[in-house]
């Protein structure tokens, strides 16, 4: 059965005429936040491979800001999107003709909660060593260039991660979303 019979009273589903336009919505964002993430980790990847400049911590900056900020309004409209996909796709639909998708949408929220700690440590280390500069060009005190590049590096590491991250969870929300969608 995929939809409940006409006759069936509709259970009362959060947000439910919005449905479509939530979804068009959530995927605009997703896409945004998958091009801020990409952006942010070749920044931050750049503060290694290039002569430093204080471009690029603007850069890193401004994308850290984008990407938790479009975190956080995509994870924001998933939720509001979850009781109408809980009813209709995945209780009616994916748990009895697809359960690879269904595992793959848990597997995918599931990491978006990893993630989302990713885009804050990375915010706010983007922060840090935008207020500081120094630390990544201290030449006069050599320990304080090793923490510079130490933080750079920890930065890195948490704006890739958050990428690897968005991009698996939006090639794994559009596969679900095209065995059924809302």
């Amino acid at each position: 059965m995929l939809a409940p019979p006409p006759s069936a009273a509709l259970p009362p589903i959060f947000l439910y005429g919005l449905g479509r336009p939530l979804l068009v919505l959530h995927a605009l964002c997703a896409l945004a936040l998958c091009g801020t993430s990409v952006h942010q980790a070749v920044y931050a990847l750049r503060l290694f491979t290039r002569p430093f400049a204080a471009v690029r911590l603007t850069k890193c900056r401004l994308f850290s800001r984008l990407v938790l900020l479009s975190y956080l309004v995509v994870v924001g409209l998933g939720g509001l999107l979850y009781p109408r996909y809980r009813y209709f796709v995945r209780g009616l639909y994916l748990d009895r003709y697809a359960p690879w998708a269904s595992n793959l949408f848990d597997f995918k929220e599931n990491l978006a909660t990893v993630g989302l700690p990713f885009a804050i440590a990375a915010f706010f280390l983007a922060r840090l060593l935008y207020q500081q500069p120094a630390l990544l060009t201290a030449k006069s005190d050599p320990q304080d260039g090793r923490l510079g590049r130490r933080l750079a590096a920890l930065y890195a590491f948490f704006a890739v991660a958050t990428a690897v991250v968005v991009g698996f969870n939006s090639i794994a929300g559009l596969l679900v979303a095209s065995v059924r969608g809302i």
